[in-house]
């Protein structure tokens, strides 16, 4: 369950930059959950040929995240945007975390 749900988050981040084809295969199994057997018989290629291209494809996906880290940023601003409200919910708001935590904010992006 893990690797569809990092699937997605690569799609869905980085799947614009996917040929259509490779787009097609790949929102295939990690959005519509399909097996290597569904896929090939869809595309009218190997079930092999579905499995080599998936591999090539979450490297490339993988590569953008390591180099672009997009989805790691966007965890680091929802993470400090809980604190912000955490912080701005209590009854005596320190002012001085919430500027800690928006340079964090500006670190991240």
């Amino acid at each position: 369950m893990e690797k569809l749900i990092e699937r997605g988050l690569l799609f869905d981040y980085y799947g614009g930059l996917l040929s259509e084809k490779n787009k097609r295969i790949y929102e295939a199994c990690a959005v519509d959950d399909m097996s290597l057997a569904e896929i090939a018989d869809e595309m009218g290629i190997s079930r092999q040929a579905v499995s080599e291209t998936l591999k090539r494809i979450d490297m490339k996906l993988q590569g953008y995240e390591r180099e672009l880290r997009l989805i790691q940023r966007t965890d680091s601003i929802e993470k400090y945007i809980g604190e912000i409200r955490e912080a701005i919910s209590e009854d005596d708001i320190d002012r001085t975390r919430i500027e800690d935590i928006l340079s964090r904010i500006d670190e991240a992006l």
